[in-house]
């Protein structure tokens, strides 16, 4: 696992830079932010979950032949007496000949003390863009390797998208990520109170003050996932600087 981390955390540094080993590289980014999670009263009343900060790296790049991307967090930043966790992402397409069609795969690693969880999905994915934006969805098998539950967990589909809107010579951005879980094994729904389906994403809206600073406000939210049955809810303000 620790490796899988600093492994993510490279790429998230390099993937936007266009160095002449990437001959196929078209554009990337790369960004550092520092975020504040709060949780909405219905969550933490049914849940032991408390609001938290947390730093993250984050960076994707495009190439002709498919794109990547990748975040790590290192979540609970300055909150004294709370555990440090982290939560990391990679995800891969590959496009298929000259479609819009792709070979899908990601994998997201969380740890905390006395607790790990790692999803993967391989499957495939999607490609509509146009001036307008970006709609990414995906549809893949799910394998999970967790401290009470590790094999094969049904089947994942979801998507991302992005929308970007210029208003009076300022740049701002709309986002969503969406991930559906069903056809859960009964081990791993358990915890979800026997519930074969979940779903988890966020939607966000980001404002470029200035090139390298950009500000954004998330929803986060939940449904059967995260630890926790039913319904979640949380707001994220969001300050990063763009590499």
């Amino acid at each position: 696992m620790k490796i899988f981390r600093i492994g993510l955390l490279v790429f998230a540094s390099i993937a936007a830079a266009p160095a002449p080993a990437f001959a196929e590289y078209k554009w990337g980014f790369a960004d550092i932010s520092l975020n504040h999670l709060d949780w909405n009263a219905d969550t933490e009343g049914k849940s032991p979950k408390k609001d938290f900060n947390y730093l993250e790296i984050e960076g994707g790049a495009q190439h002709s032949w498919g794109d990547l991307y990748g975040f790590f967090d290192i979540e609970n930043v300055g909150k004294d007496g709370d555990l440090v966790r982290t939560a990391a992402k990679g995800i891969g397409r590959v496009n298929i000949g000259k479609t819009e069609l792709c070979l899908y795969g990601h994998v997201y690693n969380f740890t905390s003390l006395g607790f790990s969880e790692q999803n993967r999905v391989y499957g495939l994915g999607y490609s509509f863009i146009g001036k307008w934006g970006w709609f990414k969805p995906f549809l893949g098998f799910h394998d999970v390797s967790q401290t009470f539950f590790s094999g094969s967990n049904g089947f994942m589909g979801g998507w991302i998208f992005g929308i970007p809107i210029r208003i009076g010579g300022q740049s701002f951005m709309i986002t969503d990520w969406h991930e559906f879980e069903f056809d859960r094994k009964d081990g791993y729904a358990a915890t979800y109170g026997g519930k074969t389906t979940g779903q988890n994403g966020a939607l966000a809206a980001w404002w470029d003050i200035i090139p390298q600073i950009t500000i954004g406000l998330q929803w986060r939210y939940a449904m059967d996932k995260l630890g926790t049955k039913g319904t979640m809810g949380a707001g994220i303000g969001s300050l990063r600087y763009n590499f």
